[in-house]
């Protein structure tokens, strides 16, 4: 009679002591401490096909292969400074597509994306050609220009252009790529009599320069400048008191740009976001809000929530994410992960915490995934991890005591170790849409045992205030049906929902 009290009161003391045994949840280890051990997939680049700005909050956030708003189980590297990349080029932005302007109406089906709309001239050994460039979700024109020397060649669009007022404080506004740039080229604000506002495209000119919108070729130009601060030239009265037409003129030499993005109608410019740039030639970079993008290529931005009101609804092609994590500490569904504080006089140390994770970076049709890692940040000595191993391509319905290094499953890791405070590579090539299950057992000071089960550092699940699973009734009864079949001898891992 005395044995089953015993293994009663022995059940409901693992129940009561939480560092002797007891498997905790969610993943119930207080990741804030450095040596908590927390696996973690390291990825340089993510591309998000489609990032939709106004369903999306999150740089994470993706459509999954079924359509619906999916978040990625990662977190960027706060140590970023630039966590995100755009092309401008590649933004769907209505503000983009409204020019020409009609008053009254709502949807503007008279714009300049219209290849048909534009005229072309050139002389006579020379050609200009507009066609329709549509991509990345973006509706482009292509102005292709062959121009003989001494000659110019010219697209213009004048069909619905009519702004009889406050002409010098309009803002000319241009997306674009530049595929050749042989000679040069100009953007041009025509009035009614021939006069006109232009900014250049030259490659003998100072990208920087708030008259030049390009000085070489490149994709994701943004240019805007009022229209008061550009030159003036042509062959009318010598004023400029209107718009009546916007000209891309090739001069002397090759040209091909495609234009994303076209504005003259607005008296504003619109914050494209913050980026790094060196803004006092001090070789230095600093943080800065820019109107214009000459560098060119894809802007590493501080974070989507830079970018302009103009930006509140756009569609992003291919986002850029940088240093994305998938942390062992992000696992949330409990039939992913298994952890266990207990004694460690096998090792002859005081305490040792094991620990079992699938881990997977998914997968999508709307995901580009760069380089993977699996890597660990050591927080202890490399004697203090008395296994490290890894199962690639383990099944997930396997019972994570079922599979062992025995049989061949696991791969050691150990010699992956260096000093304390270093990060080990345990998978230098992971694959997405693989798991990888990950073992370890980490031997412990008591000091350090009780740290890393500090519920008040732990947050989420496990945090006191929310409970946890054995603060349930549901989980106390797990944790004795646990303890007695350890205290009559079997051997089979409980926990992690398994």
């Amino acid at each position: 009679m005395r044995k089953p009290i015993l293994a009663v009161f022995l059940a409901l003391t693992l129940i009561a002591s939480p560092t002797l045994g007891t498997a905790t949840a969610a993943p119930g280890v207080n990741f804030t401490s450095d040596k908590a051990p927390n696996p973690t997939f390291v990825e340089d680049e993510l591309t998000v096909v489609t990032h939709d700005r106004g369903e999306m909050d999150e740089p994470l956030e993706y459509y999954n292969d079924s359509g619906e708003i999916a978040t990625l189980p990662a977190t960027v590297n706060q140590s970023q400074d630039t966590p995100v990349g755009v092309r401008f080029d590649k933004v769907d932005a209505d503000r983009y597509t409204l020019f020409p302007r009609i008053d009254g109406e709502v949807e503007n089906s008279a714009n300049w994306t219209v290849a048909s709309d534009w005229t072309t001239s050139s002389g006579a050994s020379s050609s200009m050609s507009v066609s329709d460039a549509d991509a990345d979700g973006v509706d482009k024109l292509q102005f292709a220009a062959t121009v003989a020397s001494s000659e110019t060649a010219t697209g213009a669009l004048s069909e619905n252009v009519s702004i009889t007022t406050d002409a010098n404080k309009r803002v000319m506004t241009a997306v674009l790529n530049v595929e050749t740039l042989d000679g040069t080229a100009e953007l041009r604000a025509v009035d009614s009599d021939g006069d006109y506002r232009y900014a250049e495209l030259n490659t003998s000119r100072d990208a920087s320069n708030e008259t030049v919108v390009a000085n070489s070729t490149g994709n994701g130009i943004v240019f805007q400048e009022r229209l008061s601060n550009l030159p003036m030239a042509g062959s009318g009265d010598g004023t400029f008191d209107g718009i009546q037409k916007v000209e891309i003129v090739g001069v002397d030499n090759d040209v091909t740009v495609t234009v994303a993005g076209l504005d003259l109608g607005t008296k504003s410019t619109d914050t494209l976001g913050e980026i790094e740039r060196d803004t006092d030639n001090d070789g230095d970079l600093e943080t800065t809000s820019v109107t214009d993008y000459y560098e060119g290529g894809v802007a590493n931005l501080t974070g989507l929530d830079t970018m302009g009101s103009a930006f509140d609804n756009a569609v992003i092609t291919d986002l850029k994410v940088y240093d994305v994590q998938y942390q062992f500490s992000d696992l949330t569904d409990e039939e992913e992960y298994w952890t266990e504080f207990s004694s460690a006089d096998d090792y002859n140390y005081p305490q040792k915490l094991e620990l079992y994770g699938d881990m997977e970076v998914p997968s999508a049709i709307d995901l580009i995934h760069g380089d993977i890692a699996l890597e660990f940040e050591q927080g202890l000595v490399d004697s203090r991890y008395a296994v490290a191993e890894v199962a690639t391509g383990a099944d997930t319905d396997e019972e994570f005591g079922n599979l062992t290094d025995e049989d061949g499953a696991y791969s050691s890791v150990t010699d992956s170790f260096g000093t304390q405070g270093s990060t080990a590579t345990f998978i230098a090539d992971a694959s997405a849409d693989t798991n990888y299950r990950v073992h370890m057992v980490v031997l412990l000071q008591n000091e350090e045992a009780d740290t890393l089960q500090n519920a008040s550092a732990m947050g989420g699940p496990t945090d006191a205030s929310s409970g946890g699973f054995f603060s349930t009734l549901w989980g106390q009864i797990t944790g004795v049906v646990a303890a007695l079949a350890g205290a009559v001898g079997l051997s089979r891992l409980v926990g992690g929902g398994s």
